[in-house]
């Protein structure tokens, strides 16, 4: 020190020295600025991060905007292809030919249920699948139809069960015009009546239908599954694909056991070739509506294009309504020379043979029916 004060103005202290020293800023404003730079970097970091989630996520927002509901009625008899292509027009899955590859490597070609669905947009195809095969949350009922059942003998048994009404079901048989016909090996069904095509199946029916429905599904089921039959034979068995059925529908109604329709198909074109009246009971039964009552002698009298004992040649119209093997089998009847056939024990067996003699001897000693 020289003992001289400093000039007014110019203390030494927080500004720093009079002489070479640069001004420094004061540490608080240093700390402030730094904490604004610090928020204002966490925000811009903050937003992007959260469109960078809700693009790849597919949260909030947008799985809200995604998850969009639609309905989606499956009818019964739709096949794996045209769901698929309802479903992809619907916006539900993006490939309907993926969907039916999906189908088909699980084997549920027969198995996606009709019902009303509601779907999310853009659905993963396998839950789509599962919920088709399980008819999730579908208010559906099941009907079965067995094989060989008589439009009658149907309409009695959804009465009975408290299914559907059946006699608006029988009446419906009778108006084939109100329906789309299947083709019958290739051709048109021209017919006056729906018997033989009301295929014998399981049909799932939504909560709500009824008769039209079920025939729809029923003759829907015919054109499916009776397509890749060999349908072509029916010319070289001098018949039309019709008079097909009709053969079909009296073996379905004769054969108890599996392996004998094509025998029982081979008698009945046997008999027509010989000029020979077929004399089958169950044309008279189909004739007089009697299906389990012992038949009268003036039953086996009646006067019906459907009485065989009479009548040569073929019923009409068929008396029941064919599954696959019956139809098979009347396109495919055995190579064997046989005339008559005769019930021979309670499991349903019959004899077989060309001669009447032997038939007669069978008769004789077949068990009471």
């Amino acid at each position: 020190m020289d003992g001289r004060k400093p000039k007014p103005g110019h203390t030494e202290g927080a500004w720093g020295k009079r002489r070479g020293r640069k001004r420094r800023w004061p540490t608080r404003f240093v700390v402030v600025g730094g904490f604004i730079i610090f928020i204002l970097v966490v925000a811009f970091l903050a937003d992007k991060g959260w469109n960078w989630f809700n693009e790849r996520s597919g949260s909030t927002t947008t799985t809200l905007a995604t998850h969009v509901t639609v309905e989606v009625v499956i009818s019964q008899g739709m096949s794996a292809t045209a769901i698929g292509q309802v479903l992809q027009d619907k916006g539900i899955i993006d490939s309907s030919s993926s969907f039916v590859d999906l189908v088909k490597s699980r084997g549920s070609q027969n198995a996606l249920r009709p019902g009303k669905y509601d779907f999310y947009k853009g659905e993963k195809p396998l839950e789509v699948v599962d919920m088709l095969e399980t008819g999730a949350g579908v208010p559906s009922f099941k009907v079965t139809i067995p094989e060989g059942l008589a439009v009658d003998q149907i309409g009695d048994r959804l009465t009975k069960d408290n299914t559907m009404d059946g006699a608006a079901y029988k009446n419906l048989a009778g108006k084939p015009k109100q329906f789309e016909l299947p083709d019958i090996g290739g051709k048109t069904a021209n017919v006056t009546i729906l018997e033989g095509l009301l295929f014998p199946s399981t049909y799932y029916l939504i909560k709500g239908q009824g008769p039209t429905e079920l025939i729809g599904a029923q003759l829907a089921a015919f054109a499916t599954k009776t397509a890749s039959l060999p349908w072509q034979k029916a010319a070289t068995l001098g018949v039309t694909t019709y008079q097909i059925v009709i053969i079909a529908s009296l073996i379905e109604k004769e054969a108890s056991v599996a392996d004998e329709r094509a025998q029982i198909a081979a008698v009945i074109y046997n008999r027509l070739k010989a000029g020979m009246t077929l004399g089958i009971d169950a044309t008279v039964r189909y004739a007089v509506g009697k299906w389990t009552e012992p038949l009268t002698d003036a039953d086996l009298a009646v006067d019906s294009p459907y009485n065989t004992r009479v009548v040569k040649g073929l019923p009409p119209t068929p008396i029941s309504n064919p599954g696959v093997a019956a139809l098979r089998a009347a396109l495919e009847p055995a190579a064997v020379d046989y005339l008559y056939y005769v019930l021979k024990d309670k499991q349903g067996h019959h004899f077989f043979t060309a001669s009447y003699d032997e038939f007669l001897k069978a008769k004789n000693s077949a068990p009471a029916q």
